[in-house]
C-alpha cells in the first residue's frame, strides 16, 4: 500500500469516525439538551474508544462549535460566496433557493441550531451572512427613517418563516418558498395577501 493510499484510508476512517460520533449526538440531542450528555455516554453509543473522542475534541462543547464551524463553511461556500448583486427579483428568488437548499440538506444541524443551541453561535454567523448579501437598508434611508430597519425586519422575518418550514417538514419546495418570500420582501404581505 501507498502513502497516498494509506492517507485515503486512514482519512476515510477520521470521516467514519466523526460521522458516527455526530449522528449519535444528534440521536442524544433529541432527548436531552448538550449539558446534558456526557463523552462517556456518547462514545459507548458510537461504539467509540473515549480516548479517540479526545483526539479530536476538547469536549461535548467542543466537537458542537467543530461542526458549528464546517456547517458555516459549507454556507459560506454553498449559498454567501455564489450571491450576486441584487439587481432583479429573480436574483433574489435564486439566493434563497440556494439558502433553503442548504438547510434541507442540513436539516439535522439546522434543526439542533435552531431548537437547542444555547449560544446560537451558527444561527448569528448565518443571520449575519444574510445580512451582507442582502442589500442593507440602512445605507439608503436617513436615521431619522423608519424604513432604515426593513432589512432587520425581513431577515428576521425569513429566519422564522425558514424555522416554521423546516418544523412542518419542509414540504413546500425551495424554490416555491424562493418566490413567496421574494415577493414578500419586494412587494409587501399585503399584496401577496391579495392575489389569493
Amino acid at each position: 500500500m501507498t502513502q497516498r493510499d494509506e492517507k485515503r484510508s486512514e482519512d476515510r476512517r477520521v470521516k467514519r469516525t466523526k460521522k458516527a460520533l455526530r449522528d449519535c449526538l444528534f440521536s442524544l440531542l433529541e432527548q436531552k439538551t448538550a449539558d446534558e450528555i456526557t463523552v462517556k455516554e456518547l462514545t459507548a453509543a458510537a461504539d467509540i474508544n473515549r480516548s479517540t473522542f479526545y483526539f479530536y475534541y476538547k469536549d461535548i462543547d467542543d466537537m458542537i462549535m467543530q461542526i458549528q464551524d464546517e456547517i458555516y463553511g459549507v454556507f459560506e461556500k454553498e449559498v454567501i460566496r455564489q450571491a450576486s448583486e441584487f439587481n432583479t427579483a429573480n436574483d433574489f428568488v435564486q439566493y434563497l433557493t440556494r439558502f433553503l437548499l442548504f438547510c434541507r440538506e442540513h436539516e439535522r444541524i439546522c434543526k439542533f441550531v435552531i431548537g437547542n443551541d444555547p449560544k446560537n453561535n451558527l444561527a448569528k454567523r448565518i443571520r449575519c451572512g444574510l445580512l451582507r448579501c442582502i442589500p442593507d437598508s440602512t445605507l439608503f434611508f436617513e436615521e431619522t427613517d423608519p424604513k432604515r430597519y426593513l432589512t432587520n425586519f425581513a431577515v428576521a422575518g425569513f429566519w422564522q418563516l425558514i424555522v416554521g418550514w423546516m418544523y412542518d417538514g419542509m414540504k413546500i419546495p425551495p424554490q416555491e418558498m424562493a418566490v413567496f418570500m421574494t415577493n414578500v420582501y419586494f412587494y409587501g404581505s399585503r399584496s401577496v395577501l391579495n392575489k389569493r
